[in-house]
């Protein structure tokens, strides 16, 4: 009987729990397609919009992705910008994923490239999730 007696409290405290919040969202962006937007830390301490570039989009900046390194450092871009990163590391897979975890590019296979669009101005920095020596880098959007 004891057991029978916890399942509404059980009810209950899960029902509470998925009305507690903040009142804000912090959805996380997913770049394998579609357009979905993440916040992301600014330099300025503000949340700005990081979304996968829509199918098609030509890139107004482009990061290489060679010998284990990042290049240009730091990314410079406008808001609106599209950017491209291209591995041209052999079989190496890489990413470009915001420090925070709020947008990345998921794993881009040695010769292809993957493109992101921020919408908020900011500096955000950003690493390689599989090499996690390559970090430190920045993308600086104006």
């Amino acid at each position: 009987m004891r057991r029978l007696a916890l399942v509404p409290l059980v009810a209950a405290l899960v029902g509470i729990s998925a009305c507690s919040g903040s009142g804000t969202s912090t959805p996380a962006a997913s770049t394998g397609g579609g357009a979905a937007s993440a916040a992301a830390s600014g330099g300025g301490g503000g949340a700005a919009a990081c979304a996968t570039a829509p199918a098609g989009a030509a890139a107004a900046v482009t990061v290489t992705i060679k010998d284990l390194k990042f290049s240009p450092q730091p990314v410079q871009a406008k808001v609106g910008d599209v950017i491209a990163w291209t591995n041209q590391d052999g079989s190496i897979p890489h990413t470009a994923t915001l420090d925070n975890g709020a947008c990345d590019t998921k794993t881009i296979a040695g010769g292809a490239t993957a493109m992101l669009v921020f919408n908020t101005a900011g500096t955000y920095p950003y690493h390689c999730t599989v090499h996690p020596a390559m970090k430190d880098y920045s993308i600086v959007i104006q």
